[in-house]
């Protein structure tokens, strides 16, 4: 990655620096930076190739370009011979450590240990302040490793940890030191198993077991582990589908309780549109109550006029019957033929009256003068005008059907009319008695 990003500054470096000229040779130089920028390492290499024949791109930065291609292509063999040519061709060039150090990895990569030892143990003594310092020393120690040069490669691999451990290589490194050590204990035990001979086979047996056995219970763990973990992503996609399915319904009884309460909210309205047509319609009513309640007063009071009234013609009758009861009967008697001969005049007095009925006038005779005729007495009929009450009833009020579900106001209830006085039941009464009375009267005198 450090490689990458090295070479990537020195493409643009390329690019900035460097006049080109926009022909077709050119464009080959282009065109292999650019795929390089891309990692088309195959395209990058055919293009560079091409380019480094021609006399304007040979330069340092071009062959730079095209060694490290062929490293990331996997090109090893070509590496070995442009980084030969770099090496002769750009002496001086301040990519000449990179162009080592890249030369000696490929000889690791062709498995040439030796050669690759050789090569990081002199880029380490020449560019010992190089940042590739601590994977020059890695790469030593590893070819040393895989030549079996465990004694050799192990204080490497210990320097590395304990003098750069920024490094990225330090965890590789510690983990090659404790590969060598239990190499090291391996070749203590299989040399102790060979001293004792058949103790050694059987030793080695056994170890090989345990390690097998290890190994395939390592294998046990993490199949166990996957098995769990399997189950474990199930139950959770089972939760998950639940979920989904109660988020589902609780948006469709979302849906539905807007609904209702939209349709609520519509009623409501209706509702209180009626309560206001009833409240006007109320309002309406009571002042009609208010009316025959005004009405019935009026008639109430013309009623009481009329008691009043009629109560004054019941004491009339009373006295008139009175009068009518203690007066004496009078005898209508025959006149002689020839009138007396000293006749005094009559003084009459004044007659009394009583309400509703005359009394008649009555004389008094001389002491020595003959019974002089009485006139006849008329008996006053008293007219008694019975007033009826005039009882005017309200007119009756329209109702109104009330809307279900709202609440009426209590009607004003309109006053109640009095019945008939018994005052006029008694004037009746009297007047009645006092015809009788009278007729009775008249048909005892025209009898007599």
């Amino acid at each position: 990655m450090r490689n990458k990003t090295f070479v990537t500054v020195v493409l643009l470096f390329v690019l900035l620096l460097s006049p080109l000229k926009l022909h077709a040779d050119n464009n080959l130089l282009v065109q292999g930076l650019e795929a390089y920028r891309q990692q088309d390492w195959s395209t990058a290499l055919f293009f560079l190739r091409k380019a480094s024949t021609l006399p304007e791109n040979l330069n340092a930065e071009t062959w730079y370009v095209l060694i490290m291609s062929e490293i990331f292509a996997g090109d090893y063999e070509s590496v070995e011979t442009d980084g030969a040519y770099f090496m002769k061709t750009f002496p001086t060039s301040s990519y000449m450590a990179n162009v080592e150090y890249q030369m000696a990895r490929a000889w690791f990569n062709t498995g040439e240990y030796q050669k690759a030892i050789d090569s990081f143990g002199a880029f380490c003594v020449k560019y010992s302040d190089s940042s590739l310092m601590a994977s020059a020393l890695f790469w030593m120690a590893e070819s040393l490793y895989q030549t079996y040069n465990y004694e050799q490669a192990a204080p490497i691999f210990e320097r590395i940890v304990t003098d750069y451990p920024s490094s990225p290589k330090v965890v590789e490194a510690a983990f090659r030191l404790d590969l060598l050590g239990q190499r090291e204990r391996e070749e203590k035990l299989l040399y102790l198993l060979r001293v004792t001979g058949e103790e050694y086979l059987a030793a080695k047996e056994d170890y090989e077991k345990l390690i097998k056995q290890y190994q395939s219970e390592e294998a046990v763990t993490l199949r166990k582990s996957i098995r769990e973990l399997s189950s474990r992503v199930e139950e959770l996609e089972t939760q998950l589908d639940d979920e989904k399915k109660k988020n589902a319904q609780l948006s469709s009884r979302i849906l539905d309780m807007t609904a209702q309460y939209e349709q609520l909210q519509t009623v409501a309205e209706e509702s209180a549109r009626a309560a206001e047509q009833s409240a006007l319609a109320a309002e309406q009513a009571q002042a009609q109550v208010q009316a025959a309640n005004a009405a019935t007063a009026q008639a109430n009071a013309e009623a009481a006029a009329a008691n009043a009234q009629a109560a004054a013609a019941n004491a009339a009758a009373d006295a008139a019957i009175k009068a009518a009861e203690t007066r004496p009967l009078i005898i209508y008697q025959n006149l002689p033929s020839e009138p007396a001969t000293q006749t005094q005049p009559q003084q009459t007095q004044p007659q009394q009256q009583t309400p509703a009925v005359q009394e008649p006038a009555q004389t008094q005779p001389e002491p020595a003068q003959t019974t002089q005729p009485t006139p006849a007495v008329q008996e006053p009929t008293p007219a008694v005008q019975q007033p009826e009450p005039v009882v005017q009833q309200p007119a009756p009020v329209a109702q109104q059907e009330p809307e279900p579900g709202v609440q009426q106001p209590e009607p004003a209830q309109p006053e109640q009319v009095p019945q008939e006085d018994e005052e006029l039941k008694k004037l009746k009464e009297k007047a009645q008695r006092l015809q009788d009375i009278l007729n009775a009267r008249g048909s005892s005198g025209s009898g007599k």
